[in-house]
This record gives C-alpha cells, structure tokens and sequence, in this order.
C-alpha cells in the first residue's frame, strides 16, 4: 500500500464534520409531494436568513440504492426498491456505519443532528429553490469528505448556496472505511463499493432530478478533501463518464489519499481480528458478511494502528478502476469534462500533523523548507512543517493534475482560497486558510441561522461578501462552464473578476478573497520539489532495492 501519515488521513477525517455546525432557521411546513422512480416523496421548506421570501424545498433521506446489508454487504449497489404511499422525507436519516468519535476533540463548535448509523444508509437529500419540471436550474452534486472513513451528507446549510444562486444541490451519503473498502482482490470482494455507491447516486440524479426542478444535463460534481479525492476518481473511470458534465475538487486529488495495490492482506487482517477462517476468499467473504457492523467498526480501527495509514482505500477492481491511476493520468485517459481544482494557502495550519521524511527525501525538503535565519524557532519549524504537509498533500497533486487535464484537452481552472473565516476565535493569528475553510463559504453558511451549539456563531459582513462570491463562482461554472460568467443566473449574482483558464504555457490562477486576483505559478519551485525532484529520488530508491 502506497503510505501516508495516519494522522494526515485522521485530520482529513474530522475536518468534514464541520458543515455539522450549520443549523437553519426552519419552517417546518411541508413542501408538495415529489415523485421519484421509486416512490413519492414529501419534504419540507427552509429558508436562508436574508432570503425569507425564497424557500427551498427540502427533500431528506429519499433511497438511492438497495440497503447493503446481508449478501448485499461488501458488494456494488443495486437499484433502489420502490415503495408504497408517500415517503417521509421531512427528517434526516442515518449516517452510514462509521466511528463517531474521530469527529470529537475539535477545536470548534460542532454538533451531529443525531448519531444513528445504518447498513440501511444510501439515501440523498436534495434542496431545490423550485420544484418546475422546465426550470432545469444546474445541479450542484456534493461528495463529503472524511478520509473515507467517516462523514455523512445530511448536512443542513445547502439551503443557502440553493437560494442564492438559483441551483439544485443534492448531498448523500456513502459507504466508508472497511464496509466501502474492503478488498479481497478477486471477485469474492473486488473493492471500490463507496465510489460505486458515488455512481449509484450520478445515476439516481440523471433519472430524477428533473421533477426537483433540476437539468440532468448538467450535473456539477463538488467536494472537499475526500470528497475531491473522488471527484478525481470519478474523472478516471470509464463508469462514471457521461454522469457528470463538470467537477470540482477542493483540497484533494487521487494522490492525496493512498492507493491500496495489494488490499487482500489487509483483508485477512481484518478476518483474522472477526474469527474468520482465511483458507479461501469465499470463505472469508461469507463469514465477514454475518458479522454485525458494530464488531467490524471496532475492529477497523486495531487494523488502523496497525498499518499507521487508513487501510482501506480505493484499489484496482476491474470495473471502476481498471489501472492504477497514475498510469491512467500519465496516459493522458482522462474524462476531459471542465475541472476546478484548488486548495486553502495553510492546509494544516491549524490542524498540524507532524512526520518523519525519509533519509532519501529529508536534505531535499529541509532545504527548500527551512529558514536559515530561524533554523531553530520552535513556531518558525511549525510553520515549515505545515507549509511542507500542505504542499505535498494538496498543494503539489492538484497542481499537477490541473497540468495533467489540461494536458489531455480540459478546460481546467485552478484557485488557492486566501481567506480565512472569522469565526474561528482560538485559532492563532499566524495560520492562515486552513482545511475545509472554503467550504464554510461555498456552502453558504454565512447566510444560516446556527442552532445547538455550545457558543455563539456570529459571521462577519466580509464572510458574507466572500460567501456570495465563492456561491456565484461554484455554481456559474456548474450553469456555463466559466466561474466568471454569470448567464442565465440570478440577477442579484455577485459580478465577478474574469478567471482564466489554466494551461501549460500559461498555469495561471485565481488567489481568492475579498478582492480575487490573479497570479501565475502556484509555488512553482516547490511543486518542482513534489511532482519532479521526490519522484526521481523515489524511482532512485526503488531501482537499488
């Protein structure tokens, strides 16, 4: 398995829950009732705060696969079941199996709507300015975060990116960690079933999304940290080509996260744990899938200190991904739909994750890292750690995959997000914009009314300004193709600085914050470090092994 730092992939974990902070002024008022494929669904109406004549018809917990529980389990997703009368689709449903608590500890007010978990968990939420079958308003399709180990969809907080910005935004959740992961590397357990259940849903919006007032034919495919990382999955795989038309990944691409080339001995690992009998795959499999999920959580998380990285991430299964990625991106098979890629100026500023380089890799980081006129300031050699982890994590993968799909014939935008969020009161002055800050903006939170939390979230006129430009940049490309161009919006749309398109000869990108400007070459001596000295270093090592 290819390695990252455990506690990188920890932070990555946690740092999605933060969109658990947004409650909503609500009026608990039914919306009419929605047919689906597989049923009618009723929802309910809320409202953002400077919006209150503008509701959002609010749809949660509506199934978008068959629950993968019993000989389901560790398998692709099946179609949806149909279901009789009118669906409850007022409450939020349960997050799929997950370890709750990796997301306490932080240093920031969150609260969970609930803590129930469920096999029975494939379900989207969809928020909708408009329920008119013509409207056919852009789909923004968010895939959370978490470090596929854990996260949930049933966000409240869309409500306001829906109003603003006049587009349909859909969330769901996902199988995570050993349930969405597991591999025995042969047909008994090929692997990939989270990504699977990502298709799953693409196919559940293009057969529906048009009675929620939404254009299945353009669907924008959004996310953050683990949420980019399979965005940039879904641009590899022969599946998911023709679900979606754009995508946007923040803080994270493929290379952000390992890649597992040889998953069955994490697979006998975890059945070794459960008392299964190993002699055979199939025996293996048909043991792991009578175990009750709560047992399997548990022991996830021996097998997670064990491997010191997340042990169960995408694999090669034949199916969703045929070839390891890179050799996919340096082939240049690549979906060429339009792609934003970009990433905060301080990943892990806050959250610090400390590492230990390679004897190969440390001259060669230490000396584009180190600051000669400080070489032992303890908050200089912070700074330096957090710099080199946001840069090798983030920083580099997206620069290079910018470069990779524009390479291939994409229209590809890059950003770096410079603005940093008022409300995080015990964050120190020297850390910038960290993990996941972009998504307290594009979200549209600034515009909700928080509920239930243990102090008070009050966003500043300036978090507002942002949050209107992120909403307008976000949902124009998903509606033209052009983050700047505004055609066929809202009116009320923010006007926004041109944001050109980047290009080889021209890597040219959008530094965003109350003022966007443009800069060209995104830390160009240090992306050299990442993507062309360590490579060559790493190939070195191997070629003496």
């Amino acid at each position: 398995m290819e390695a990252a730092p455990r506690l990188v992939l920890l932070v990555l974990a946690v740092s999605q829950a933060l969109l658990c902070w947004a409650g909503t002024t609500a009026q608990q008022v039914d919306s009419p009732v929605v047919n689906t494929v597989t049923g009618q669904v009723r929802g309910t109406i809320r409202l953002a705060t400077d919006l209150p004549k503008k509701p959002v018809y609010t749809y949660y917990s509506i199934p978008y696969a068959a629950p993968p529980v019993g000989e389901r389990r560790l398998r692709p997703p099946g179609p949806a079941l149909p279901w009789g009368g009118v669906r409850d689709g007022t409450k939020l449903g349960p997050f799929c199996p997950q370890d709750l608590m990796l997301l306490e500890g932080m240093d920031v007010p969150i609260r969970l709507e609930h803590t129930n978990v469920s096999e029975d968990c494939l379900t989207v939420n969809v928020y909708s300015p408009t329920l008119a079958e013509n409207a056919a308003l852009p789909v923004l399709l968010y895939i959370h975060g978490g470090g596929l180990m854990v996260g949930m969809g049933s966000h409240h907080g869309f409500e306001g990116l829906a109003a603003h910005q006049d587009a349909v935004v859909v969330t769901f959740n996902y199988r995570l960690a050993m349930l969405g992961f597991l591999s025995t590397g042969d047909s008994h357990a090929p692997g990939n079933y989270g990504l699977l259940d990502q298709v799953q849903a693409m196919v559940w919006v293009r057969d529906n999304i048009r009675n929620f007032g939404g254009d299945p034919d353009k669907v924008t495919l959004f996310g953050e940290s683990a949420g980019g990382v399979s965005i940039s999955y879904h641009y590899l795989s022969p599946m998911s080509k023709g679900l979606f038309n754009r995508g946007i990944s923040q803080s994270g691409i493929w290379q952000t996260m390992p890649f597992n080339t040889d998953p069955l001995p994490v697979a006998k690992s975890l059945a070794e744990e459960l008392e299964c009998a190993t002699e055979t795959t199939a025996i293996m499999m048909e043991c792991l899938r009578t175990k009750p999920f709560q047992d399997i959580i548990e022991k996830s998380n021996v097998l997670l200190e064990r491997f010191a990285v997340e042990p169960f991430v995408p694999t090669i299964d034949g199916t969703f991904m045929k070839e390891h990625p890179m050799d996919l991106f340096e082939r240049g098979h690549i979906n060429k739909a339009d792609y934003i890629v970009g990433v905060n100026n301080h990943e892990f500023g806050w959250m610090l994750a400390l590492a230990v380089a390679g004897e190969s890799y440390g001259s060669a980081i230490l000396a584009e890292y180190r600051d000669p006129d400080q070489p032992d300031d303890p908050m200089a050699i912070q700074h330096q750690f957090t710099q080199m982890y946001g840069d090798s994590m983030f920083v580099a993968p997206a620069v290079l995959a910018a470069e990779k799909h524009a390479a291939a014939g994409a229209r590809v935008f890059l950003y770096e997000n410079q603005y940093r969020p008022s409300v995080f009161p015990n964050r120190p002055e020297w850390a910038g914009s960290d993990h996941f800050d972009e998504m307290l903006m594009v979200s549209g939170l600034p515009f909700m009314e928080p509920q239930d939390l243990p102090d008070p979230v009050t966003y500043s006129e300036t978090d507002r300004k942002v949050s209107l430009e992120f909403m307008a940049y976000w949902t124009n490309f998903a509606r033209t193709g052009n983050p700047a161009d505004s055609t066929g919006g809202p009116t009320d749309s923010p006007s926004l600085p041109a944001w050109p398109e980047y290009t080889p000869d021209n890597p040219v990108y959008m530094k965003l914050g109350p003022v966007p400007t443009i800069g060209v070459g995104l830390k160009p001596q240090r992306m050299r470090l990442w993507n062309t000295i360590i490579p060559s270093l790493d190939a070195a090592v191997k070629d003496e092994l």
